[in-house]
């Protein structure tokens, strides 16, 4: 039965019902169905919304309208989330933001609020951030790990011009922070096995939002076991 409950959230997000959708994560909240299993079923929606965009069905205009649902569903959630499994103490520090040309947020806000339950206080710098001002943002701060999201093929060439950024910032430093991307298209056949991920020239490739989360918990496990 929660299946089907959850496959009719699925079609409510795709199809931008906002009303009625954030009806349905109520009523979904209220039968006890766990936070997480309608967030992962707004993670699947994303990415379909994600791909209709890519295909031209889907206007830039869904993705903004898919961003606000987002925020607006997680103000439903957030509450029941809140001492549950929510760490207390500080993880680290992240920074994340959507590369120059794209406006899409949908996976940077799920991940930025998974980051924020998990512990990690988070810089979001928005969208369209150039990547001078992210590489301006990260020595002002100094986090323990960026992230940028893209979700156009087009914006390649930013996310590699902010690789090569932080390579000559950072190339004396002792350590630089991880630099990780998430995509929003399928990826080449050939970064596959890339360890690094080459292609991006980035530390990491997260395929999604708890990706996220483990990538930067190992981050910051891995710089306490060298400290």
């Amino acid at each position: 039965m929660e299946s089907v409950k959850l496959s009719r959230l699925y079609d409510l997000i795709v199809d931008l019902k906002e009303v009625a959708t954030l009806s349905e994560v109520a009523n979904l909240l209220g039968a006890g169905v766990e936070p997480k299993a309608i967030m992962d079923c707004f993670y699947r929606a994303l990415n379909e919304i994600g791909r209709l965009f890519q295909s031209k069905q889907y206007y830039m205009v869904a993705l903004v309208l898919a961003g606000e649902l987002m925020r607006e569903a997680l103000k439903l959630i957030m509450p029941r989330l809140t001492g549950r499994g929510q760490s207390r103490h500080r993880e680290g520090l992240v920074i994340v933001a959507t590369i120059e040309g794209d406006i899409h947020d949908l996976g940077k806000s799920l991940a930025s609020f998974l980051l924020t339950t998990s512990g990690f206080e988070v810089v979001d710098l928005g969208v369209d951030v150039p990547p001078r001002i992210i590489l301006t943002e990260t020595m002002r701060l100094k986090p323990d790990a960026v992230g940028v999201s893209l979700l156009l093929t087009t914006c390649v060439p930013a996310v590699k011009r902010l690789s090569s950024l932080f390579e000559a910032t950072y190339s004396d430093a002792p350590q630089r922070p991880l630099l990780f991307a998430g995509c929003g298209f399928n990826l080449p056949e050939q970064t596959a096995h890339s360890s690094p991920p080459q292609w991006l020239g980035v530390d990491a490739i997260v395929k999604d939002a708890y990706d996220t989360v483990l990538l930067c918990l190992e981050r910051v496990a891995s710089l306490k076991t060298s400290s």
